[in-house]
């Protein structure tokens, strides 16, 4: 019988030693993980926890969820610089749900070498699974990630709005208009930005264990 596979990710702050304020970045990573324990409780099979200070790991029951928690975890950190590492595979371990630690296999393998590449190559986000569409997934995510970062920070938050609420809705929480809104929506790759996630995340479903 084939083993259950789980989908691994492992964050790690970029130059974390450099960065001003350590105190306060800590306080807000923790923050984070709290945040993303909540709201994706229902996919995540052992919580997000803290490791070794700047870097913490989780594990989902299937990888559908994780660019998506992955970009709100980023959105959480505001300007700190992260690279991710996910991986798809069996565990060798027993399930810890209460916390990511304790636990070995393919799975965290994976994550830790698809966060090695994305640290070398200076990318945000780097999937490892078995599948030949591998290199292409990984393509696609990096020009997902450099669309992304074409975007003003207050392109990047109508975009990240936009997701949960109508452009009315936008519109108010930001205090701008609707035309306002739609005219950020009709001159960037917001639209495509959306259209190539759902993308993504189909493709995902489609390798669910």
């Amino acid at each position: 019988m084939k083993s259950k596979s789980y989908c691994a990710i492992i964050g790690d702050i970029n130059k974390s030693r450099s960065l001003p304020q350590r105190a306060r970045v800590q306080k807000q990573f923790q923050r984070a993980i709290d945040a993303v324990n909540k709201e994706y409780k229902g996919s995540i099979s052992s919580k997000f926890v803290l490791t070794l200070g700047d870097e913490f790991q989780g594990l989902l029951s299937s990888p559908s969820e994780s660019f998506r928690l992955v970009r709100h975890f980023q959105d959480l950190m505001e300007d700190v610089p992260f690279a991710f590492g996910i991986g798809v595979g069996p565990l060798a371990t027993l399930l810890n749900p209460r916390e990511a630690l304790g636990m070995d296999g393919e799975c965290f393998h994976r994550a830790r070498a698809a966060l090695l590449i994305a640290k070398r190559q200076h990318r945000e986000i780097v999937y490892d699974f078995d599948s030949p569409a591998l290199s292409l997934i990984n393509a696609f995510v990096g020009l997902m990630d450099a669309l992304w970062g074409k975007l003003t920070p207050r392109q990047q938050r109508i975009a990240q709005l936009s997701k949960i609420s109508t452009q009315e809705d936008v519109a108010k929480k930001l205090k701008i208009t609707q035309q306002a809104v739609s005219k950020v929506h009709s001159s960037t790759g917001i639209k495509r930005l959306q259209e190539a996630e759902s993308t993504l995340r189909k493709y995902l479903e489609s390798i669910q264990p």
